[in-house]
């Protein structure tokens, strides 16, 4: 009986894969990003929040897997939106609100309600991250899984 030969190649594989969830995870980031972008329920006066909507640190492998950061990092109104929340004056008497025609009301503080943009955009697009992957993958010349 002849004999037969076997080329492993898991290293090369294995480093396949981890390529393509690394691209297929920034790709999930920066959907999300443009869904919290687009999608959000305040009304824009400024943009300093939307424009701080970004991918804060792009992926990369880790022991486990693969990871990422995206969300905002700079902007003092991010949370408050997102979670809701009670700002209370500190270095002030009073919080001056501003009115719609003018002018402003004193508070001693104010409730914000949630207005959620960031879980929202991850709800969107997170369920096509596999999908995301094995699109990277197939591009890097992986072809298709035998799952």
């Amino acid at each position: 009986m002849p004999s037969k030969s076997l080329t492993w190649n898991g290293e090369a594989v294995s480093a396949a894969w981890k390529e393509a969830q690394i691209k297929g995870v920034n790709a999930a980031m920066g959907a999300a990003v443009n869904h919290a972008k687009r999608n959000h329920p305040w009304k824009n006066r400024t943009g300093i929040l939307e424009g701080a909507i970004n991918v804060t640190d792009p992926a990369r492998p880790i022991a486990t897997g693969v990871e990422g950061v995206w969300g905002v990092n700079d902007a003092v109104q991010a949370r408050i939106l997102e979670v809701g929340g009670v700002i209370t004056a500190k270095n002030a008497a009073a919080l001056a609100i501003p009115l719609p025609g003018g002018g402003v009301v004193l508070r001693k503080s104010v409730t914000i309600p949630a207005y959620p943009y960031l879980r929202p955009a991850a709800d969107a697009v997170y369920p096509s991250l596999a999908m995301r992957i094995q699109k990277a993958h197939a591009k890097i010349g992986g072809g298709a899984s035998d799952d």
